[in-house]
């Protein structure tokens, strides 16, 4: 029997968003860990400084993370839109791109 090799290539767009989507997890997940290092999610929910639904540390930790996540994705998919985009700005040097 003959075995198909398929083509695992992706789509520019798609190879873009999976890095971003990876970059911006790893970035949050350090974020996280350097925030909550110094701010207690208890502490604070006992001084009434945040709803009390965010006040247990499970409740905080995902509610940061996932916080971290979004911004950090914002930010690198607009830098992989960017990048992706630059193809669109006319050729250097007698029509050689750099």
């Amino acid at each position: 029997m003959e075995e198909r090799a398929t083509s695992g290539t992706w789509s520019r767009v798609k190879e873009r968003i999976g890095v971003s989507l990876w970059t911006s997890f790893l970035a949050a997940s350090a974020e996280t860990a350097a925030f909550f290092a110094f701010v207690d999610p208890w502490v604070l929910g006992h001084d009434e400084s945040i709803p009390l639904w965010l006040a247990g540390r499970p409740e905080a930790y995902g509610a940061g993370f996932f916080f971290f996540w979004l911004f950090t994705f914002a930010a690198a998919a607009l830098t992989a839109y960017m990048l992706d985009s630059s193809r669109n700005v006319p050729a250097r040097h007698g029509g050689e791109r750099s």
